[in-house]
């Protein structure tokens, strides 16, 4: 069964075609409320999950489905649904509809 990919626009197409690995980023929004408000720096990215290092230096697996998350760019803060994200990271610049 195929997915529907969410369409991005603007600003969080521009940063869900970029390299997210360094970013600092914040969990906006998720299916466990546990996890809002978590933030931190991207330090990995796979196909389904973002690994977070946060300030106190212990690393988070998340949910890209799960999750929305804002991202801190040069431009300021970019909001992107996770589930416009999940691809693995040498595809999404192929793949994120806008």
């Amino acid at each position: 069964m195929k997915r529907t990919v969410p369409r991005l626009e603007g600003p969080a197409k521009a940063v869900a075609k970029g390299e997210l690995i360094g970013l600092p980023v914040r969990v906006v929004g998720s299916s466990d409320p546990t996890l809002v408000g978590l933030s931190g720096i991207v330090v990995d990215e796979t196909l389904r999950t973002l690994v977070v290092r946060r300030p106190d230096g212990r690393e988070s697996r998340l949910g890209k489905r799960e999750s929305a998350f804002e991202f801190t760019t040069e431009r300021g803060a970019v909001r992107v649904v996770g589930a416009g994200i999940e691809f693995r990271s040498e595809d999404r610049t192929k793949k994120v509809k806008g």
